[in-house]
């Protein structure tokens, strides 16, 4: 119903660090809406009701600080209007906003599809929206409750090397389950973050101080605090975009991907990016981007490897050999090339 999904929603944003198994539960159950722009309406008695990723011009917020993009989703309909309305909201020349009605769990496969995709935001009205990011996007596209408590992730980079003389503040997070409660590391020079980013945590082992965790997002701000104070930091977006990899935002990762291009960082960016299509289940994007890339760097394997893995999910396994053996001329000693070759040929040869 839609009164339980708006006090679910009510209920996050009111104690963000509490259970939200039955928000989801909820989620899968319930109609949701979302604001679409698109050529007016015929008639008044048209009803368009989505279901499929084709023509799929949806309302979405680019994060300021981050760079991924952040689909509202409403639990009804009058919210849609209540939300262009608050905000001011102007359609482009020849288009209208619509609400666009979703049936039970359809919508959330769709918004995987989206550029840039960070998460949804459960909208009920401006001082009152639950983020809901990738990852457990990805669950409730799959029909699975997300499992509860924080997103406990380990470290991204080799190390992360906090200078002398910072001031560094701690407290107690709960960790969930059987991993009960842990230390929480901030350092209040790189920035503030909010309850909210707590359900996001990565481990530093900090070794005979033991081991403590950070919120993802305080975690990047860390990182460029510390590019800022020094340039000993590594490339420039590097780090961040491994990071992102890491912590599974995939849209903010994305959209790093396409800065770092236009950086003269192309070749890394690239690799990340055919890395992001596969892990995101883009696999036809996947392939055509990859062969595209192997065809300007063809001594990168990453694009052979993850462009043989699309081929052959998508029902191309001539393709897919064929890649990897023209990956293998310019490689010839790679065993990863020769091992995935094996693998593509083992099903033939039975």
């Amino acid at each position: 119903m839609v009164e339980t999904l708006e006090y679910l929603i009510q209920q996050a944003a009111d104690h963000p660090r509490r259970s939200r198994a039955g928000l989801y539960r909820e989620l899968l159950k319930s109609q949701t809406f979302l604001l679409c722009v698109d050529h007016p309406l015929q008639t008044e008695a048209e009803v368009r009701v989505t279901r499929s990723a084709a023509n799929f011009s949806v309302w979405a917020d680019r994060d300021p600080e981050l760079g991924g993009v952040w689909v509202p989703v409403f639990p009804a309909r009058d919210e849609v209007g209540d939300f262009v309305g608050s905000r001011g909201l102007r359609p482009p020349k020849g288009k209208d906003f619509l609400w666009m009605e979703h049936q039970p769990g359809e919508v959330f496969r769709l918004l995987r599809g989206v550029r840039h995709f960070a998460g949804l935001r459960l909208y009920l009205d401006p001082g009152t929206q639950v983020p809901v990011p990738w990852s457990l996007v990805r669950a409730v596209s799959e029909g699975r409750v997300p499992a509860d408590g924080p997103e406990l992730y380990p470290l991204p980079l080799t190390r992360l090397a906090i200078p002398k003389g910072v001031r560094i503040a701690f407290g107690r997070v709960a960790l969930g389950g059987a991993d009960g409660e842990g230390k929480l590391l901030c350092l209040p020079a790189a920035g503030h973050f909010s309850a909210e980013d707590i359900r996001k945590l990565v481990r530093l082992d900090l070794g005979r101080h033991g081991v403590v965790w950070m919120a993802c997002r305080h975690f990047l701000q860390v990182l460029r605090y510390l590019r800022s104070e020094s340039q000993e930091a590594g490339p420039e977006g590097e780090d961040i975009l491994r990071s992102f990899m890491g912590f599974e935002m995939y849209g903010e990762a994305e959209a790093l991907c396409e800065w770092l291009a236009r950086k003269g960082n192309e070749t890394f960016a690239w690799v990340c990016q055919a890395a992001i299509l596969g892990k995101t289940g883009r696999i036809a994007e996947c392939a055509e981007f990859s062969l595209k890339a192997a065809a300007k760097y063809p001594k990168e394997r990453a694009f052979c490897i993850d462009g043989a893995r699309a081929l052959s999910s998508l029902g191309r396994p001539e393709e897919a050999r064929k890649l990897l053996a023209e990956g293998l001329q310019a490689n010839p000693d790679d065993p990863s090339l020769r091992e995935l070759l094996k693998e593509l040929d083992a099903p033939q040869a039975q």
